[in-house]
């Protein structure tokens, strides 16, 4: 009988500390987050070689060409994936809210003109997606 009063105190003790120390719950924003998106790739067998190709004379003088900062990407030892790109998001979450970026629609704009107009540039990309396997993306806040 004892132990249990013991318990029952130590316990009443706990509980009275934790309500005595519980703050008032507040809302509280990130400030000047940064959002990215990054997405793992896994390439059909024997395919990274071609698809690599593309993004270097297509995807990277897109980029270039239309002013927008080429993403950060790392190229796996080890894993299920083939590689992780990883773009900035400019407008943060806001980026979101589009069907289509202003970045987006410079750099297709770029596709059609390094590949000989709209049709061929959207061919390319297609043809680019004929050789992945896997395509996951995910979003992220830099800490």
């Amino acid at each position: 009988m004892r132990t249990i009063r013991t318990i029952l105190g130590l316990l009443f003790l706990f509980c009275s500390i934790h309500l005595v120390t519980a703050q008032e719950m507040t809302a509280k924003k990130y400030e000047n987050p940064n959002w990215v998106q990054m997405v793992y790739i896994k390439f059909k067998p024997m395919k990274k070689d071609a698809a690599m190709g593309i993004i270097q004379e297509y995807f990277a003088k897109a980029d270039k060409n239309a002013g927008i900062e080429e993403p950060t990407v790392y190229h796996f030892a080890t894993g299920d994936h083939d590689m992780l790109v990883v773009w900035e998001m400019e407008e943060g979450i806001e980026t979101l809210n589009y069907e289509m970026t202003p970045n987006d629609a410079k750099w297709m704009n770029e596709m059609a003109k390094l590949a000989g107009g709209p049709d061929k540039a959207m061919a390319k990309m297609d043809e680019f997606f004929t050789y992945v396997d896997l395509w996951e993306s995910s979003i992220a806040r830099k800490e």
